[in-house]
């Protein structure tokens, strides 16, 4: 089953690749040439300044002035950039200026000439940043102003007041059939009009027709199809599963009316779009919709419920989203299309009882969300949101309708956007942790082809989780002030503080440059462990460079790598060079005080790469600490001794302390096996048994191996209670030391006990007195 979803695991990657992509591509554009747009852009604003003055909120509509705050605003973005850019501009001619030093009386009139050319390009400069600076304050001034208009606007219409329901009611009452007129002509209109000819009308039923046979047919094909005894053990794999399930399910249903919507979409004219065509719309999408929630609350089976566990709450809370999404759409028909339909009687009336069911439909919701264990209000947020609710219904049946529908319309697209943030946030949370967890077939391909270990996470996964929980909020933020309708004053600040920057102090930040170069430093730094793990690995191989030699290449490779990706993200985020050396100089007065001792150890470090007295895997002795090199770091080394421990030693005590390695040149090493025999045996018979015994070892280096020293054996003195002999030999291996001497002292007892050959222990004789 695993391999089944592959498919839609690797499009959900892409997707969300392409999400952590898309904030660090925007650029604004630059015009080509910039006196024109200066022209342009001085004659636009005082335009915007003469209409302003005529501008009140009689005579002026909402859309108009959205029109022009977003000319408004892109005018000031331009001028940031031209103040940037003739700012860098001026800076460097005045460099010019004072490169070719104070005027002389005998100056070379090439000097001459550029010197009288820099100080006109000087002035110019200066007339071009005078200009840019007044279209910014213009700009600002008039978004202030317009912002500030719109904000009367629409405080005025949220305080506007129609009739309440009561009179409503009293005047349906007085005139029940007059009120029903309007809406029966609305309606002898709309047929007259006669959109779609009889052959047109008969060729869309049998379009319709034919594609719900083919949707049975596809749906029969599936359903006989073997169902998966395994079910998904993921939530991505899961909600996958149960998109495909519920889809071809749905699709007779769905292919009939799709039909239909392109159909009229093509036989009838788009501009203006007629009536029949905006209704096949809302239905596609009304359909579309409950599809949706069939695949989060109640999938077709063998898809499963992954959301809620408990199918009963499900079928319920899929029931009453299915309610709030119908009265949405009575709702939207009503205030839209079908409004001019309507008497303002009928209108009213139907509204209010819409809105009612609505609202105790929404209370009903926020009260059954507490049965679940992924609820995140709690009981006074509930309580708080029910009683907004039930004055919300106070409002719109009072008359004050435009109050009650932007309260309403705000919470209803609130938690239509949260849900489906968290929805999107849950499900690439998930894949992430599938990647880190190694969960299914492609997940553990995908780790193999990294070579990561069974606990280890993927590198640099880290920093695309917090991308996505930044761009998957912040995007929330966003609708959030487009729902309430804060988009204007407050989303044209946010959207300029993230393409043009804002200031800290003195420091200029771009969040679109920062992501931009998060996103690079992260893909360098994972190019740049993946060459070192199996790229770099796979052509040295093919060297004759010894071990160390191909270690310190890897070592330096990966070091090199970090701070290419760290310069590249520098300049990408817009980080000059010449910061980069006062951060540079500020660091050598520190390096000079509290970073010596690290800088110290770095220097060691590198001496230790190019050099290498110690490499990766040597056994060697430094002060009290005895055990092999596990890794050659930047500033430390680690040294596991032969108790497991580790122990981090400064690269520096490295270099300057006493180090014996006994693996420098080779592996080879000289081991002693100290024995005793007694007294009466025979010397040379016990020499001749400790030289075959060593001779034997595999291990053991003789003279045919031109290499060291054959084995020896050497009587070192005459002992107490025993003749004292030792064995002195060469090894292949010195890491196999405590192994070969424990196989020859067992080679040794067995050769001894068979020749009778005593090996004696201390004895000592005590005499006592002499009892009187």
């Amino acid at each position: 089953m695993d391999c089944k979803y592959r498919f839609y695991h690797l499009i959900l990657s892409f997707l969300l690749a392409l999400i952590v992509y898309l904030p660090s591509t925007h650029v604004l554009a630059v015009p080509e040439n910039t006196n024109d747009w200066l022209k342009q852009a001085t004659a636009t604003i005082k335009q915007h300044e003469k209409s302003q003055k005529r501008l009140t909120i009689e005579n002026v509509k909402i859309e108009t002035l959205t029109i022009s705050l977003k000319e408004i605003s892109l005018i000031r973005s331009k001028s940031q950039e031209c103040i940037a850019e003739t700012e860098s501009l001026l800076v460097k001619t005045i460099q010019d200026l004072k490169a070719l030093g104070e005027i002389t009386k005998k100056e070379n009139p090439e000097v001459s000439k550029k010197r009288r050319d820099l100080i006109k390009e000087n002035k110019n400069l200066d007339l071009k940043l005078a200009t840019c600076n007044l279209l910014l304050i213009q700009s600002q001034d008039l978004t202030k102003s317009i912002n500030q208009l719109q904000q009367a606007m629409i405080a005025q219409q949220l305080s506007a007041r129609t009739p309440d329901i009561i009179s409503v009611i009293q005047e349906t009452l007085q005139s029940p059939i007059a009120s029903w007129n309007e809406t029966i002509s609305f309606i002898k209109n709309q047929y007259r009009q006669k959109l779609l000819t009889t052959k047109q009308i008969s060729l869309l039923t049998a379009l319709m027709l034919f594609s719900f046979l083919i949707g049975v047919f596809v749906k029969r094909k599936w359903l006989s199809q073997p169902i998966l005894a395994q079910l998904p053990s993921d939530t991505l794999s899961a909600f996958i599963q149960s998109i495909r399930c519920t889809l071809i399910n749905a699709i007779p249903v769905l292919l009939p009316i799709l039909v239909m919507l392109l159909f009229l979409v093509i036989a009838l004219p788009l501009k203006p779009l007629p009536l029949i065509t905006k209704t096949s719309f809302v239905i596609a999408s009304y359909i579309s919709l409950i599809v949706f929630i069939n695949v989060l609350l109640h999938p077709t089976p063998p898809a499963q419920n992954y959301l809620v566990k408990d199918e009963h709450l499900s079928r319920k809370f899929s029931f009453q989203l299915k309610v709030l999404l119908t009265l949405a759409l009575t709702n939207f028909f009503l205030s839209g299309e079908f409004k001019a339909g309507l008497s303002e009687q009928l209108y009213y009336s139907s509204r209010g009882v819409i809105s009612v069911l609505l609202i105790i439909n929404l209370v009903s919701i926020l009260w059954l969300v507490r049965n679940f264990s992924w609820a995140i209000l709690s009981r006074k947020p509930r309580i708080f949101l029910t009683l907004l609710l039930f004055v919300t219904l106070i409002v719109e049946l009072a008359g004050y309708r435009n109050l009650s529908g932007y309260i309403l319309g705000g919470l209803l697209g609130t938690l239509a956007a949260f849900a489906f943030t968290l929805l999107i946030y849950h499900l690439l949370k998930d894949l992430c942790d599938g990647l880190d967890e190694g969960r299914l077939d492609w997940e553990i391909r995908f780790r193999k082809a990294l070579g990561l270990k069974k606990n280890s996470m993927v590198p640099g996964l880290i920093w695309i989780r917090l991308i996505i929980f930044t761009v998957l909020w912040g995007g929330f933020a966003y609708l959030f002030l487009n729902i309430w309708q804060l988009d204007d004053p407050w989303v044209a600040i946010i959207t300029s503080s993230i393409t043009d920057g804002f200031q800290v102090g003195s420091l200029n930040v771009t969040p679109t440059l920062l992501i931009s170069g998060l996103f690079s430093l992260i893909v360098l730094l994972s190019l740049t462990r993946y060459a070192k793990k199996h790229f770099l690995p796979n052509i040295l191989k093919h060297t004759r460079l010894d071990r160390g030699a191909k270690e310190a290449i890897t070592s330096l490779f990966g070091y090199a790598g970090v701070a290419i990706a760290i310069l590249v993200a520098l300049s990408i985020t817009g980080v000059k060079m010449q910061n980069i050396a006062l951060i540079a100089g500020a660091l050598s007065v520190g390096i000079g005080f509290g970073l010596q001792n690290i800088v110290n150890n770095f220097i060691s470090g590198l001496i230790l790469l190019f050099e290498r007295p110690i490499r990766r895997g040597d056994w060697i002795i430094t002060g009290e600490t005895e055990g092999y090199v596990k890794s050659i770091n930047i500033r430390s080394t680690q040294i596991q001794t032969f108790d497991q421990a580790d122990v981090i030693v400064p690269n520096s005590e490295l270099i300057t302390a006493k180090v014996t390695n006994w693996m420098l040149r080779n592996a080879h090493g000289r081991i002693t096996v100290k024995i005793g025999v007694g007294y009466d045996s025979d010397v040379d018979k016990v020499s001749s048994i400790l030289i075959d015994i060593a001779h034997n070892h595999p291990m053991v280096m003789n003279e045919k191996s031109n290499q060291a020293s054959p084995p020896k054996v050497l009587f070192r003195d005459f002992g107490d209670s025993a003749l004292n002999f030792e064995l002195r030999c060469f090894i292949y291996d010195i890491d196999q030391r405590v192994n070969v001497i424990s196989e020859i002292n067992y080679s040794i007892i067995k050769a001894f006990r068979e020749e009778n050959i005593e090996i004696p222990f201390p004895q000592r004789v005590i005499t006592y007195p002499d009892s009187k």
